[in-house]
């Protein structure tokens, strides 16, 4: 049947792949009977294009508003939907209060499982969601059509995801062909969760991997979706991302669930720039899903941002060969606390590289001076590596819509380009300039901080630029602003790279 979806997609000339049209399926499946209008709000297409899906639908003689027998017994064998509740599926998908309820219902059911979790180590970002957390993060896998037939992977599950995504599974489609494989550097959570699928008959496998190594080949291009909760670093987010892409079945329009640690707007920004860059879409980002167990240093929740693989991926960090760079929040920013006894006003740094690392392991063994277990902080620091520190500040300039006559210029662009570089206070130590024929310009400027490049397409109207420092006190904006300024250009964008960070 994937064949047959893949060429409805072909003949309809589809942008989205073909999951939007099982997702279309399921929705005739599970609801009964679908007008085109409520079936286009279920797919976030428009009309006319679920008009033309219902027809291409009829022609597989799967029916159009509502499925014939072979297109019950079709999808039913595509998606193993013997003995499904479509009554849970129906409300669970449509509506809100019911979907409220049911997670508080299950909540005690899951919550005996949930407390044999083993205690979070912090030293690797572990932080345990709540079972609610849990259950509204499983749901998000029915929500976007990547709980059934899926190969689903929890890259890091100390938050037992695995679990919560089965027990769903088996509430909704108990013999669904879906798979759930767990890989995590913590023997214990691999231990327990593999002891939990046995007993309830889960089908997860939990195998141990440490990101830091590369993805193995047995677990590389095959997965539908990947959820994630990274190290609360932006080395460490590009990492386990990385990773997960590596992961994912090479098509567009896999989904990537990413918790992350809520940050400034800087590194939001650096953040949401690392994704793009990576080819993701963001899909949607959601404030209200989690939540964490006693997790001061998230405030207790984080985001969830849903993504969306495209055509253009490309991994942060290659798979060849091991990752050495320090990627959890300890190892990145080194933070020191000095806590006081309350009873005896003994002192003690608490932090890496000594006695304590964590106030919890301050608390359980108590003062070693008169035993007591409750503590005041007096002084808090942080030290971050000096590989946070980005070695280079890299602006990608893109010009459109210039003086033409300017942009084949060879004369004019080296002043410009130089005077530019006056601007910004940097220091010239040569420059050169080419001109092509019949047109189009090439230059660079090298100056003692780094360099400024050019290439211009007069018969496009179009300028690329590169403005790059290795000095943080180098005024690149102003060299950028007179830039666009001289080249009279009509539509500007800029890029921001740290580099070497």
């Amino acid at each position: 049947m994937q064949k047959q979806l893949q060429q409805i997609t072909a003949n309809m000339l589809l942008e989205e792949h073909y999951h939007t049209l099982e997702k279309a399926l399921l929705a005739l499946y599970f609801h009964k009977n679908c007008t085109t209008k409520s079936l286009a709000n279920m797919t976030d297409l428009p009309i006319p294009i679920v008009s033309a899906m219902k027809k291409e639908f009829a022609k597989q003689g799967w029916g159009k508003h509502s499925l014939t027998k072979k297109g019950q017994l079709a999808i039913s064998q595509y998606f193993q939907l013997s003995g499904a509740n479509a009554k849970l599926y129906f409300q669970l998908t449509t509506d809100n209060s019911f979907r409220t309820e049911w997670i508080a219902q299950n909540i005690s059911g899951l919550s005996t499982i949930y407390d044999a979790r083993p205690t979070a180590d912090v030293a690797i970002d572990q932080a345990k969601c709540t079972v609610d957390t849990a259950l509204k993060r499983a749901l998000l896998a029915l929500d976007y059509t990547m709980l059934l037939n899926k190969r689903i992977l929890c890259l890091g599950d100390d938050d037992f995801i695995s679990i919560a995504l089965a027990f769903l599974l088996k509430k909704i489609a108990p013999h669904s062909a879906t798979k759930i494989v767990v890989l995590d550097i913590d023997r214990r959570v691999l231990s327990t969760i593999s002891n939990i699928a046995k007993d309830y008959e889960l089908p997860i496998k939990a195998d141990y991997y440490n990101v830091q190594e590369p993805l193995p080949k047995t677990y590389a291009h095959q997965f539908d979706c990947v959820y994630t909760d990274t190290p609360y670093t932006l080395i460490g987010a590009q990492l386990f991302l990385s990773r997960a892409i590596n992961a994912l079945k090479p098509e567009a329009m896999r989904h990537v669930f990413f918790s992350y640690a809520k940050r400034s707007y800087q590194k939001q920004w650096e953040l949401q720039q690392s994704l793009q860059a990576m080819g993701f879409v963001i899909n949607s980002i959601k404030y209200d899903i989690n939540t964490y167990e006693g997790a001061q240093i998230l405030g207790a929740t984080s985001q969830l941002f849903v993504l969306q693989t495209t055509e253009h991926m490309i991994s942060h960090i290659p798979n060849q060969r091991k990752f050495t760079r320090p990627i959890y929040t300890g190892e990145v920013e080194r933070k020191s606390v000095v806590y006081q006894c309350i009873r005896c006003k003994h002192s003690l740094i608490v932090g890496a590289k000594n006695q304590y690392t964590t106030i919890t392991q301050l608390q359980s063994s108590g003062c070693p001076s008169c035993k007591n277990k409750k503590f005041s902080q007096i002084k808090r620091t942080v030290q971050k590596t000096q590989d946070q520190h980005a070695l280079g500040h890299h602006i990608l300039l893109e010009l459109h819509d210039c003086d033409v006559a300017l942009l084949n210029d060879v004369q004019k662009i080296k002043t410009i380009m130089c005077q530019a570089a006056h601007k910004a206070k940097a220091t010239i130590v040569t420059e050169n300039f080419h001109h092509f024929s019949p047109y189009g310009v090439s230059g660079v400027v090298i100056i003692q901080e780094s360099h400024l490049t050019i290439h211009t397409w007069p018969e496009y109207g179009y300028a690329a630029i590169d403005v790059f420092t290795c000095n943080s006190k180098i005024a690149l904006q102003e060299a950028v602003q007179y830039i666009t300024e001289q080249f009279n250009a009509g539509n500007a964008t800029q890029h921001y790279v740290y580099r070497g960070k």
